[in-house]
């Protein structure tokens, strides 16, 4: 299924650059549909909750609140509200082991991370680490440091710019070092810098015809990857 306006549920900003984390997860996992288990970290909305149970997994959508309220009503929308259980949990004190086949995010770390606390995010992994079966995945899509002009343009026009921690690349290996193997990709330069989403969607385009291919790594503000215990 990849309609516009499931796109947009799935993804909802700066989508061109964002939906590759789809493409590439489909790409490095084979999904069953023999009824395994997925858990959503940090869901928002509960787009990729929606987007595991379509593919026949029996997925916790999770926060550290409640869902919202459209949260519900996307899921029954699209007929997998039966395949959905809804949990508060914090990422650095999940209440499982060795438990799901599939932990998924995006966009999570750098508020766990808020105020600068690297230790949290680190813990953040090793909590997931612990929830995965051996052999399970997560797959993840987190925002990057970026370049330098991506530091400046947060600091100054996005309020959560002031506190979110974002991650480098080679902290994410660092973080990752745990796992038996991983492989990601960075994304990303000129999307989120559109005031709107038509903006972002028009920079998206030019980010994927040219920036992601020209840029250096350090300087995508887009990490996704696929890890495996």
């Amino acid at each position: 299924m990849r309609t516009n306006a499931f796109i947009n549920s799935v993804i909802e900003w700066d989508i061109i650059n964002w939906f590759c984390c789809l493409d590439f997860w489909e790409k490095e996992i084979e999904f069953t549909k023999s009824r395994k288990t997925c858990l959503e970290i940090g869901t928002r909305s509960g787009g990729l909750s929606l987007w595991m149970a379509l593919k026949g997994y029996d997925v916790i959508c999770s926060d550290l609140y409640k869902p919202r309220l459209n949260t519900y009503a996307l899921h029954d929308k699209y007929g997998v509200s039966n395949n959905i259980k809804y949990e508060i949990i914090d990422v650095t004190n999940i209440a499982y082991s060795n438990y799901f086949d599939i932990i998924i995010f995006k966009s999570v770390l750098g508020a766990v991370g808020k105020g600068n606390n690297k230790d949290l995010q680190m813990k953040a992994i090793s909590e997931i680490y612990k929830a995965l079966k051996p052999g399970g995945a997560l797959l993840f899509a987190e925002n990057c440091t970026g370049s330098a002009l991506h530091h400046f343009m947060r600091k100054k026009f996005i309020t959560w710019g002031q506190y979110w921690r974002y991650i480098s690349v080679e902290e994410l290996k660092g973080f990752l070092a745990q796992f038996s193997s991983y492989k990601y990709i960075t994304v990303g330069f000129l999307g989120c810098f559109g005031r709107n989403e038509k903006q972002r969607m028009l920079l998206g385009k030019m980010d994927k015809i040219l920036f992601n291919r020209v840029v250096p790594e350090s300087w995508k503000y887009i990490i996704i990857g696929v890890a495996l215990k």
